[in-house]
C-alpha cells in the first residue's frame, strides 16, 4: 500500500511539472508577446482623425526610432494656442486610435499618439510588456524636444499597460534630464510577474497558486525571446522617487489589476481616486464630470491650465 501510494505521488507530481513545463515553454510566451491589435484600414484611421480634429486644429505624422530601433508611426494634433502636448498611451492589445479617443476632452492641447512597438505596422513585432516600450515612450518625448516642445509642457496619459509603461519611462527620462509637466494614469500594473498572476487568476481562479511555477518560465522565456528582463519591469519601483507629479485612478472593482497593487504604487504618489464598483479601465468613464474634468483639475494644481485672459491667449507651442 505505502510503496502503491509513493507510485502514485510520484506519477501525479510528474503530470503536474509536465502540465508547468508546456503551459511555461510553450503556451503563456505566445500569449504575452502576440498582444492582439486592434484591425483598422486606412479609410478608417482616417476617419477616426477626421473626427478628433476640430476645424481649427491639423494632424501631423512624423516617424520616430523606438526600442531596438523599430519604428513608429507618431501623429500630432496641433490645436491654436495650445498649453502643451498630451502623450497618449494605450492599453495591451489596442492601438494608439484606443487611447487617442480621450483627445477632445483635453481641448487645450496638442495630442500625440502612436502604437507601442509599431506593431500596427507589424503585428508579428513581439510586445515585451514594458520591456522595450518604455524605450518608445522615451523617444517620442525626446522627438517633441527636438521639435520645440520643453519636457515641463508634456504630460503623459496613460491606461492599464501604458500606465505602467509611462512610469518605467519616467524612470529613465529623469535619469537623464528633467521632469515632465505630470502623468495621469488609470490602473497601471503593479509589476510584471504580479500582472501575469492577475491574468491567470482570470483562468483559473483560486487554482491559480498552482500555476506560479509556470508563470516564471513563462515570463524568463518570454524575455528570452524577446531581449529584455522581466524582473526590471516593474512600475511600482520606477515611480519611487519620480520627480514627474502623478495622479492615479482606478476601480476598486478591478480583477485585471487590483486596486492593491495601485495602492503600492501610490504610496509614492498618494492622489489617488478609487472609483467604487469600477472595472477595469472604467473608472474614468464613472468620474464626476468625466475623465477630463478629473485631469484638468490636475493640470491645474500642477500649474500646467491657468486661467487665461480672453485679451491675452496663451502663446502657441511650435
Amino acid at each position: 500500500m505505502g510503496r502503491r501510494f509513493w507510485w502514485m505521488g510520484a506519477f501525479l507530481l510528474g503530470i503536474y511539472l509536465a502540465g508547468v513545463g508546456v503551459a511555461g515553454w510553450f503556451l503563456l510566451p505566445p500569449l504575452l508577446l502576440n498582444a492582439p491589435v486592434p484591425r483598422r484600414t486606412e479609410t478608417e484611421r482616417e476617419a477616426l482623425r477626421r473626427s478628433l480634429a476640430p476645424p481649427d486644429s491639423r494632424w501631423s505624422s512624423w516617424e520616430v526610432a523606438g526600442g531596438q530601433g523599430v519604428p513608429l508611426q507618431v501623429w500630432r494634433l496641433h490645436r491654436p494656442r495650445s498649453l502643451g502636448v498630451v502623450i497618449f498611451l494605450h492599453g495591451f492589445g489596442d492601438d494608439a486610435w484606443g487611447s487617442l479617443g480621450r483627445a477632445p476632452d483635453l481641448a487645450d492641447w496638442d495630442a500625440v499618439g502612436f502604437t507601442f512597438r509599431g506593431r500596427d505596422q507589424d503585428a508579428r513585432i513581439p510586445c515585451t510588456l514594458g520591456g522595450w516600450e518604455r524605450a518608445d515612450v522615451a523617444a517620442v518625448v525626446r522627438a517633441l524636444e527636438g521639435h520645440g516642445v520643453p519636457r515641463s509642457h508634456m504630460v503623459l496619459a496613460a491606461w492599464s499597460q501604458g500606465a505602467g509603461v509611462a512610469l518605467l519611462a519616467l524612470k529613465d527620462l529623469e535619469r537623464q534630464g528633467g521632469a515632465l509637466g505630470g502623468a495621469l494614469l488609470e490602473c497601471p500594473f503593479e509589476d510584471l510577474h504580479e500582472a501575469a498572476r492577475n491574468h491567470v487568476r482570470l483562468l483559473l481562479g483560486a487554482w491559480e497558486p498552482f500555476a506560479r511555477p509556470a508563470e516564471w518560465l513563462g515570463l524568463w522565456k518570454a524575455g528570452r525571446m524577446a531581449g529584455f528582463d522581466p524582473v526590471a519591469v516593474s512600475p511600482r519601483e520606477a515611480g519611487q522617487g519620480l520627480r514627474t507629479p502623478v495622479a492615479l485612478v482606478t476601480g476598486d472593482a478591478d480583477i485585471e489589476t487590483p486596486v492593491q497593487g495601485v495602492q503600492a504604487i501610490a504610496r509614492s504618489h498618494p492622489d489617488l481616486t478609487v472609483v467604487a464598483g469600477a472595472g477595469h479601465c472604467q473608472a474614468s468613464g464613472r468620474l464626476p464630470g468625466g475623465w477630463g474634468a478629473w485631469a484638468t483639475e490636475r493640470l491645474r494644481r500642477w500649474g500646467l491650465q491657468p486661467p487665461v485672459s480672453p485679451a491675452r491667449p496663451a502663446p502657441a507651442l511650435p
